[in-house]
């Protein structure tokens, strides 16, 4: 069958097509029946149908992108290492594009090593150093490292006898390979004396092609990634951060690497998953920087578990010596400080603790940030702050004008609320700074939010002040918290600027922030037992403000009596008498029955009126031919009454309105009835569980 041009082949299938002559084969060549096909690469260039080099060309393509997975890199290994009839440049460029997809196994370093050496049988010599180049490249992913000190023997017996005498540095010079062998021994053997040698230049230990390193790193993330995803959580890989594996590009951080581990030890390299990790965790000696934990989940893992202050002080230590490097830096590199921080931040999202050095730097450059570079970066490391002062930063946020500064100003605030309400959770000892530091922010952020709903009246600005409150009221009716926090109720100004909003989604969740504040206080003021001796207690004007809200809010819904006073604790919305008059003189000169009471109910609120008449309309649906007339709304409780005589539905006015209030409660709007349910009581009975 003929391949579409769409079709991607496999590396497999490339492979095989180097190997087999047949699919290229021109058609008139015939073909013995069950004779085995020749191999394409054994076959003398003279005699092939084909030319191998296009072939070899679209394997080291495809090698490139994707790399060799474990049986193509065998069988690939096999072409370049047994006796095969290609030419040097295709086998060159085969080892050049030799990517490994993943672990290299010791099976195939082993075959590596024993094609090495003299005979026509063996590769040749270009091929054997470009060979021995690659055992140095793939070193970070060879699936067990220690092969080739198991081969040692093999390889120093394959150097000619006289490489290995002293006399050769007599006839080389200072040849760097030479020199820096020399170094090696005489940094292992100080005792042995090799003269000056060692005073040549050459390079130790350095990658012979940094840029192939990289390419190789990132062919192994999405490999691994690819076999990773799908996969149930207990046979997924749990691997250290190495160069071969994970990253792809140069790091502040350094990598995952253990070199002194004894043989009883196991290093974090050499752990494959998480029942290998829970088994030999008592044995897994720690790596030579500890600060790699800032970016490696399974160091993470290990140093949560052998938790020690040692370990500690070390990794902070370093983060210290970073940190002071770029203070004194004649040119500090804001690029690598950015880096840095944000990998500090991954970190301390999964320690929920900030880095002491990090808190220091912080704190120290405060004071000269322009509040723009790396705020989001920054903010959110100042969230993890321990329980105290909080203004540090507002100067520099808050001379930037925009209206996003603000925002962020009270995310960051939000967030730093959350992270005191859970280290006061997992540390009692701190209830006590919990009593005087969470109320302070709460006062503090009060004047910010009145102020930021004051110059802007959009979604996204009442929605993250809204989110501070929601945070609030999850605090104060918290069990173990609603002892230790005091309920400090929200300006009565931004309580009334949130309730009159043109969003519905703002409003239902201004009614549910309001129904748990109404159910703290309820359990802070109702009998005390033995275990709430330390429930606070409220002033009676206190508490009646409040409940001054929840009066003027179900006024305006639910009881049509938007701006009453009359009513207990009823504060009228804080409207002047005189605004009220003039406003209601106002809607009744329009002539349509109307009156300013009933404009904030649910059948004629800008916010409400739809989503009630959408209730209305699904009854009418349902009830399909069984009724003559639909209500033309909005409704009320005589147009109920004049519907029904006229053929249309059978509704009362006290089961339309809790209609209402169960049809939001299906849509997800539920703050709205939270709020009737809890503050209503004759409602209470009606809430659906």
């Amino acid at each position: 069958m003929e391949m579409s041009p769409e079709h991607d082949e496999s590396i497999s299938e490339l492979l095989a097509d180097l190997e087999n002559g047949e699919k290229d084969a021109p058609e008139n060549v015939y073909h013995a029946p069950k004779l085995t096909v020749a191999i394409a690469a054994k076959v003398p260039a003279k005699q092939r149908a084909i030319k191998i080099s296009g072939r070899v060309d679209k394997v080291c393509s495809k090698a490139y992108e994707e790399g060799f997975p474990g049986a193509s890199l065998s069988r690939v290994i096999d072409i370049i290492t047994i006796p095969y009839e290609l030419d040097q440049a295709s086998v060159n460029n085969l080892i050049r594009n030799l990517y490994p997809a993943s672990k290299v196994p010791n099976s195939i370093v082993i075959r590596v090593v024993a094609s090495l050496g003299h005979g026509r049988a063996k590769p040749s010599y270009n091929a054997q150093a470009a060979l021995l180049k690659w055992l140095v490249m793939v070193y970070d992913v060879l699936e067990n490292s220690k092969v080739l000190s198991q081969l040692y023997g093999i390889l120093f017996n394959l150097l000619d006898t006289i490489a290995i005498r002293m006399e050769l540095t007599r006839q080389a010079g200072n040849d760097p390979p030479l020199v820096g062998l020399m170094r090696v021994f005489k940094d292992y053997y100080p005792d042995v004396i090799v003269g000056d040698v060692t005073s040549g230049r050459a390079s130790v230990f350095t990658h012979p092609n940094h840029e192939w390193r990289q390419r190789l790193g990132e062919i192994q993330i999405v490999h691994f990634q690819k076999t990773q995803d799908g996969l149930p959580p207990e046979r997924q890989t749990l691997r250290a951060n190495t160069r071969g594996t994970r990253q792809t590009k140069s790091s502040v951080i350094p990598e995952v690497h253990t070199s002194h581990a004894q043989e009883s030890s196991v290093t974090l390299e050499e752990i494959e998953d998480v029942h290998d990790f829970v088994q030999r965790l008592e044995k897994i000696e720690p790596p030579n920087q500890l600060v790699a934990v800032i970016q490696d989940p399974l160091l993470q893992k290990f140093l949560q578990l052998r938790s020690s202050e040692v370990y500690a002080r070390r990794v902070d230590s370093w983060l210290m010596a970073f940190f002071e490097d770029q203070l004194e830096a004649a040119n500090t590199s804001e690029t690598k400080i950015l880096e840095m921080l944000k990998s500090i931040q991954g970190y301390t999202h999964y320690t929920k603790k900030l880095p002491p050095a990090c808190l220091a730097y912080l704190i120290s450059m405060i004071t000269s940030w322009n509040g723009v570079v790396g705020r989001q970066i920054i903010l959110d490391l100042l969230s993890y702050t321990t329980l105290g002062p909080f203004e540090a930063m507002e100067e520099a946020l808050l001379d930037d004008e925009a209206e996003q500064s603000k925002l962020d100003l009270l995310t960051f605030y939000n967030n730093l609320l959350n992270n005191w309400a859970v280290a006061a959770l997992i540390d009692p000892q701190l209830s006590p700074t919990a009593k005087e530091s969470i109320p302070a922010l709460i006062k503090h952020v009060d004047t910010l939010a009145l102020t930021v709903v004051q110059t802007s009246r959009s979604i996204t600005t009442l929605s993250t002040v809204l989110t501070f409150y929601e945070s609030i009221a999850s605090i104060i009716t918290h069990p173990s918290l609603k002892e230790i926090v005091r309920i400090i109720i929200p300006p009565t100004e931004l309580i009334y600027t949130l309730h009159f909003t043109s969003s519905l989604t703002i409003l239902s969740r201004l009614c549910g922030i309001l129904a748990l504040y109404k159910r703290a206080f309820e359990t802070a003021i109702g009998p005390k037992t033995s275990s709430s001796e330390n429930t606070h207690s409220y002033p009676k004007d206190y508490v009646n403000q409040f409940n001054g809200f929840l009066m003027d809010i179900c006024n305006c819904i639910w009881r049509s009596r938007a701006f009453n006073t009359a009513d207990i604790n009823a504060l009228g919305c804080n409207l002047h008498p005189d605004v009220t008059q003039a406003l209601d003189q106002y809607v009744r000169s329009l002539g349509k029955d109307l009156t300013l009471m009933s404009l904030f109910s649910l059948s004629f609120s800008p916010v409400l009126s739809s989503i009630s008449i959408l209730y209305v309309r699904d009854l009418e649906d349902a009830a399909g031919e069984e009724i003559e007339v639909r209500h033309a709304g909005p409704v009320t409780a005589q147009s109920l009454k004049l519907l029904e005589r006229e053929g249309g539905l059978k509704l009362t006015w006290a089961e339309y309105r809790l209609g209402v209030l169960h049809y939001m409660d299906s849509q997800g709007i539920t703050g709205v009835g939270e709020l009737m349910y809890n503050t209503m009581k004759q409602l209470m009975p009606a809430k659906k569980p």
